[in-house]
């Protein structure tokens, strides 16, 4: 077996094991912050993400509830409940519970649409070193029509 012998290249200092074993420690502790920041923020892109997807369900859902209903009354009453269960199921927690608004264009009629704007207000303050506000509100948009051949 021939051993293989180190060779020294000009101008280039030799640090042996002993010298180098501290750099990766100091790089550990500078790099970690950093990770655990990100690994924070994609947590955080996820929860609001998830969101914003369970509220667009209610929403739809709220509209399209509200359009097989016989009256106004009923369609607002109706189309609440159907978000509220939505949100419930999907088991997001709304601060303040969830806000369902109806529009009815050009009014509750026969061929006319319903539009259902739902509101959600999600803690994201729980996400710890992340200076994110404590509440943001997630708004979206549903709309359905009512059928035109249904007795109203």
């Amino acid at each position: 077996h021939r051993r293989l012998a180190r060779t020294r290249r000009p101008g280039v200092p030799q640090t042996s094991a002993a010298e180098d074993g501290g750099a990766a420690t100091t790089e550990m502790v500078l790099v970690m912050p950093v990770l655990i920041m990100f690994l924070f923020l994609v947590v955080a892109a996820g929860r609001l993400t998830d969101a914003k997807s369970d509220v667009v369900s209610a929403a739809n859902d709220a509209a399209r509830v509200a359009s097989l209903q016989g009256s106004e009354s009923a369609a607002r009453t109706q189309a609440r409940l159907a978000a509220e269960d939505t949100v419930a199921g999907e088991g997001l927690a709304c601060q303040g519970g969830i806000q369902v608004g109806l529009d009815f264009e050009p009014g509750f009629e026969r061929g006319a649409t319903v539009h259902a704007t739902v509101t959600c207000d999600v803690v994201t303050g729980d996400l710890a070193l992340l200076d994110l506000p404590g509440v943001v509100t997630v708004t979206e948009h549903g709309w359905e029509p009512i059928d035109t051949h249904r007795s109203l």
